[in-house]
């Protein structure tokens, strides 16, 4: 995307109160600022509720940093006390995953638009909030999907930063390295609050605390996308997002560098979605607010 294209969507869109980074999907940005952004998925789909990790959200709420919580539609609807909790700490960001979590890449545009609406339309009814970015599951992403997410005023969100927290696979001082020795200015890094981070709560306040002592104050992915001097830092498409590796760190689809180690085959990667998605509802569900609600 030329500098030109870029300058007109941050005139276009710099007055509706979303990022105006468009057009682009954005792993980072490159700025002055000594800034990191700290994002966290809560995963879920029809088919696989998952949790949510209180010690996680427990540190979060003694530092009181301002983050970014990635959540599906299927995960709000399934931990409704969680979802009370997080739209209490009105300095916590909600970003959207998608309704069910499947590869987006591979939706037909109406069930691509009703994923991320349908999505939309349940965040800000149970949070009070809209969320402001989206994030595609397993980091799938091509044109369509980037359109469509431009189009319901939202910037497409991934990640300069991989921990390593989904499924446990990565030792604990091995994603505390990865993390502190990895993010820069301007960096975007990936956690999971789902309870498929087991390690996460461990290394998490060393993480904090460590990216202080290198002068990194944090912020809102918002808040990264709006600094006056921010350069959106992009990813090529990526079809089908994460993929599992037969060797630790050979470059991913997208032409970035994995930190997490090999899995046995036939296991699906942390985040896979289930083999098939059951169509999302074409309207919400009537106030049910019982976890593992089959809405």
């Amino acid at each position: 995307m030329s500098l030109l294209v870029w300058l007109l969507a941050l005139l276009l869109h710099s007055d509706d109160g979303k990022s105006p980074m468009v057009g682009v999907a954005i792993s980072g940005v490159a700025t002055r600022e000594h800034v990191v952004a700290l994002t966290f998925d809560a995963c879920a789909t029809k088919l696989q509720a998952n949790g949510f990790d209180d010690r996680i959200f427990d540190i979060l709420m003694r530092e009181k940093i301002p983050v970014t919580i990635y959540m599906t539609g299927t995960w709000a609807e399934k931990h409704p006390a969680a979802v009370k909790q997080i739209a209490a700490a009105d300095w916590i960001e909600i970003g959207n995953h998608s309704y069910s979590h499947p590869r987006l890449t591979l939706l037909q545009p109406d069930r691509l638009r009703s994923q991320i609406r349908f999505t939309n339309r349940i965040l800000e009814q149970r949070l009070g909030r809209p969320a402001l970015s989206l994030r595609p599951p397993a980091g799938a992403w091509n044109q369509q999907v980037l359109r469509a997410v431009n189009e319901e005023g939202l910037p497409l969100v991934l990640w300069s930063v991989v921990s390593g927290d989904a499924g446990g696979h990565v030792p604990p001082d091995r994603m505390r390295r990865a993390v502190l020795d990895q993010t820069k200015p301007g960096g975007i890094v990936i956690f999971h609050i789902n309870r498929r981070g087991p390690f996460t709560h461990k290394v998490l306040p060393d993480i904090i605390a460590g990216l202080r002592e290198r002068g990194l104050r944090f912020v809102t992915v918002s808040q990264l996308l709006s600094l006056p001097d921010a350069v959106p830092i992009g990813r090529r498409p990526s079809l089908m997002g994460y993929r599992s590796f037969k060797h630790p760190g050979k470059p991913a689809s997208d032409g970035s560098k994995a930190i997490v180690p090999a899995t046995p085959d036939r296991q699906p990667a942390p985040d896979a979605a289930p083999p098939s998605e059951a169509p999302a509802p074409k309207r919400p569900p009537a106030g049910d607010t019982h976890e593992n609600s089959s809405d």
